[in-house]
């Protein structure tokens, strides 16, 4: 699976933008740092560029979910009260969908969000763009990520997978 993010409109703390993979079965709007031509930790946006994407686990968001073998995923509060045929089922916590060889940048993952202040450089995904707490941002955010993530597990099984950054603003 190949996906294009297409950078819409930028401001002085964020960038918008949608994606949408190659295939048309995954798509939605972006959020992400600003750009710097000097990178700040948590405060810089991707380069434009081609990256690997792989899936790895987060200390942090593999928590917050389970998956079963196809990638479907369960709220983690919803899989602890869950019967044990369920848990049988969502019988791992899930890896965070990665983007690799991004210079400067360690641990770049794609997750849910709503604005800036959700990232420290990675890219977060929504539904529609909308403002959040007085900022400009993604709503629908966790819905989206939900959607898309079996889609992009799945094809990561399968083998290559990459993500495209493209300056559009």
């Amino acid at each position: 699976m190949d996906i294009i993010v297409n950078r819409q409109k930028s401001a002085k703390d964020w960038t918008l933008s949608t994606f949408e993979s190659i295939c048309k079965t995954v798509k939605g709007v972006g959020v992400e740092d600003e750009y710097r031509s000097v990178k700040v930790h948590g405060e810089t946006r991707i380069p434009q560029g081609q990256y690997e994407i792989t899936l790895t686990p987060s200390p942090h968001f593999s928590k917050e979910y389970y998956r079963d073998e196809e990638g479907n995923l369960i709220l983690a509060k919803d899989w602890n009260v869950a019967n044990p045929e369920t848990k049988r089922k969502y019988a791992w916590q899930h890896e965070l969908i990665t983007m690799n060889g991004i210079v400067g940048f360690s641990r770049c993952l794609l997750h849910w969000g709503n604005t800036d202040l959700d990232t420290e450089g990675c890219y977060i995904v929504g539904s529609v763009f909308g403002k959040t707490k007085g900022r400009d941002g993604v709503l629908n955010s966790r819905k989206k990520y939900t959607e898309i993530y079996p889609l992009i597990f799945r094809a990561i099984k399968k083998g290559k997978s990459t993500i495209k950054f493209i300056d559009n603003e």
